[in-house]
């Protein structure tokens, strides 16, 4: 597929497009240096996705959705690799409404009167275009998969790989890439997969431990609890079917001697204890005194006519403050001490009025003569011991669950590590060779140095892709250019070694690059060039490229020839911009 023309009813500079090498040029001629990008010549890249049937919204297209264009509509030929031509409307107003128009041939001229064949919506348009497309390479992804590789902005020259669009899992790119050089990205994509459910089950098995508060090692200690809960329930209904509570008396008789009458016995004689240690603290506080008279102290000397001298005086001193010191932490260490121990004695305070009242409760129990109150009472006992069997009854279908879901994720890591098996031996057939061979071939006629392509498995087992040249220190040093110079050839090498190596297959036979050539030495520009130029006529592609006028090597202007600008623009009026207007 090759781009024929794109144009617009309103705003636009309508542009034609050769077959082969196409450039389109900013010329600067105003003193006022405007940016060049507002010129738009990396805005033609949105305007030829938008006819591609990308998505659109008014609200967050920081371009289409200015109020400029609305009422405008933009249409787009294609030359498909039938060799007809597919003619594209697609209204701002109405981007959800697609129109097609196929023909034999192109048209002869920027026609808007044309009778067309079928209005779709959004989503039915895509399908339709995928068909009319009709690749036979990746076969399992429609065309907007893989069309930002081709059409490349500034922000798409970070990573060779991993464009600017793809921000979100690596399922969302890697099989694709992976099947974009060759070789099977089902193997990928079911990998991650498989680890996306893990990781579900991983969270559904936290939930439950946090819900169910279990322990899967606890299972065994559970089952013997419930076996004597479901003892313990069988022995009260009997007895309250028999009418006959001696056990259960005996039971609660047992429960106040052993239990809350030793409890109570502990607790008064620890507040007993604490008791008698705050009287202590509280004693030793009210008789500490840190005053100290320095002047009733030089009174008594002058009295009994004592020489004071100052050494003397400054030692006492000195002993005085040592003294105020240890007092000080004295009273901070049992004022703290007092502090936890009021705190003690307050919770002492509560757990034995608790015990009081469940004696008081046991005993009014025992003493009750009336066998229907007792009735009722151990029948309340009866449901608490029903209510403990079904928490433990939850707890263990809690930890059956937990069980059933980590056999899950061990029989799915074994999954993974059969994948893992498949990966290693799909890399070792090196189905990427021959794009590698177009690549490295790219970047040595530009740079006179080598570039590989090179896949790996990491220690997760995930592919890991590689695009960098051999001596790359080397080049850095050689050159005023930076890393993002070069890292920015890999990608445009990239794209052309894909269109190379499917040149003979149905697919995409054009590619766009924005601002390739800044910052590159002139000898590189002129290389690329003429390369770009030769692999257009040999291999039958469609390039486009964006550049400014400065961008062309100083003792070679005719580079780029007249024949080769699709689109001249300039910052001297708005006539000159791609819009016709400034915003």
């Amino acid at each position: 597929m090759k781009i024929s023309k794109i144009y617009s009813n309103k705003n636009f500079k309508n542009i034609e497009f050769s077959e082969k090498f196409n450039a389109v040029v900013a010329f600067i001629e105003s003193d006022k240096k405007d940016d060049t990008h507002n010129l738009g010549k990396t805005s033609l890249i949105r305007v030829i996705d938008f006819l591609l049937l990308s998505s659109y919204n008014k609200n967050t297209d920081k371009l289409l959705g200015n109020n400029l264009f609305i009422g405008q509509d933009f249409y787009g030929e294609l030359k498909l690799n039938s060799g007809k031509y597919l003619v594209i409307k697609r209204s701002i107003n109405t981007a959800t409404k697609i129109s097609f128009k196929l023909n034999n041939s192109k048209l002869d001229s920027f026609k808007f009167d044309i009778d067309w064949d079928e209005e779709l919506t959004l989503k039915k348009a895509k399908a339709k275009l995928n068909q009319y497309l009709d690749f036979n390479v990746l076969p399992n992804w429609d065309y907007r998969k893989s069309i930002t590789y081709f059409l490349r902005s500034q922000q798409d020259y970070l990573d060779v790989f991993k464009l600017n669009k793809f921000k979100g899992k690596h399922k969302d790119w890697k099989p694709f890439v992976f099947d974009l050089l060759g070789f099977n990205g089902t193997l990928i994509l079911e990998k991650l997969e498989i680890e996306e459910e893990i990781d579900d089950l991983k969270k559904k098995i936290q939930t439950l431990r946090l819900e169910a508060q279990i322990d899967t090692s606890e299972k065994d200690r559970l089952e013997g609890l419930l076996e004597i809960k479901k003892i313990e329930l069988l022995e009260n209904k009997n007895q309250i079917d028999k009418f006959n509570f001696f056990k259960e008396d005996i039971h609660t008789n047992k429960q106040l001697v052993e239990e809350i009458d030793l409890k109570l016995q502990a607790f008064n004689t620890d507040r007993y204890r604490i008791s008698y240690e705050i009287n202590k603290i509280e004693s030793s506080l009210s008789e500490i005194n840190d005053d100290i008279d320095k002047k009733e102290i030089n009174s008594l000397f002058e009295e009994v006519n004592l020489y004071y001298p100052e050494q003397l005086k400054k030692e006492y001193e000195d002993l005085i403050n040592f003294q105020k010191s240890l007092t000080t932490e004295r009273k901070e260490y049992l004022t703290e001490t007092l502090s936890l121990l009021k705190l003690d004695y307050t919770k002492l305070n509560e757990d034995i009025k608790e015990l009081e009242s469940q004696k008081s409760d046991l005993l009014s129990l025992l003493t009750e003569k009336d066998s229907y109150f007792k009735f009722k009472e151990y029948q309340k006992k009866t449901i608490g011991i029903e209510v403990e069997i079904e928490r433990i009854k939850d707890k263990l279908k809690a930890i059956d669950s937990t069980l059933i879901l980590e056999n899950n994720i061990k029989d799915k890591r074994e999954i993974i590590n059969d994948k893992i098996a498949e990966l290693k031996k799909s890399l070792t057939a090196r189905k990427h060779s021959n794009i590698n061979k177009i690549f490295n071939s790219i970047i040595k006629e530009i740079l006179d140095t080598n570039a590989l392509i090179s896949l790996k498995l990491n220690k997760q087992g995930n592919v890991e892709f590689n695009a960098d040249y051999q001596n790359k220190t080397d080049l850095l040093k050689t050159s005023e250019s930076q890393g993002t110079t070069y890292k920015k050839l890999l990608c445009v090498a990239f794209d052309l070694s894909l269109l190379i190596n499917y040149s003979d297959k149905s697919f995409y036979k054009f590619v766009y690059h924005d601002g390739v050539l800044e910052g590159l030495d002139d000898r590189i520009k002129i290389r690329y060039i003429n390369l770009i130029k030769d692999f257009c006529e040999e291999y039958n592609l469609q390039y486009i490229v964006t550049l400014i006028d400065s961008d062309l090597p100083k003792d070679k202007l005719d580079l780029i020839e007249e024949t080769d600008i699709c689109l001249r623009l300039n910052d001297k009026e708005n006539s000159g911009k791609l819009f016709l207007n400034s915003f």
